[in-house]
């Protein structure tokens, strides 16, 4: 009877130990699901479409890898009233379809208009180098 008691306690501890701290893929894969500025995985990204023009793989890995690297700043604030159009960006990725507004702030700021499921949610990021990929596509 005691040998069967301390089996399943040790089971049980087994199980809510793995419980309490999972494998970081799977956390990282958990928060990124709430998370304001989504971490993109290149791999599982299909198509990035800027102003309704598809981006070719060597610029896709580019625009992902400079997207993840920006660093992000605040959520919320007013959404500027930009007499320019915004960047429009469509990041198809598995079965999630994030649609982006980026606006170029200047002082290597992008703002960001994420909209999902009739919500919208602007945010601020970082990054000399997505201000710089977003110009190129802006002026083209």
């Amino acid at each position: 009877m005691i040998f069967w008691i301390i089996v399943i306690l040790l089971a049980v501890h087994i199980v809510l130990a793995f419980f309490m701290t999972p494998p970081t893929a799977w956390a990282n894969w958990f928060f990124d699901q709430f998370s304001t500025h989504p971490k993109l995985r290149p791999n599982h990204v299909s198509d990035v479409f800027i102003n309704e023009e598809r981006l070719a793989p060597a610029d896709r890995e580019s625009f992902i890898e400079d997207f993840n690297g920006a660093n992000f700043l605040y959520e919320g604030g007013i959404i500027p009233q930009f007499k320019e159009q915004p960047v429009v960006v469509k990041i198809i990725q598995g079965k999630t379809t994030f649609l982006l507004n980026m606006y170029l702030y200047g002082d290597e700021m992008v703002e960001v208009v994420r909209y999902r499921k009739k919500k919208y949610t602007p945010y601020r990021v970082r990054s000399g180098r997505l201000e710089q990929f977003l110009r190129s596509y802006r002026a083209a």
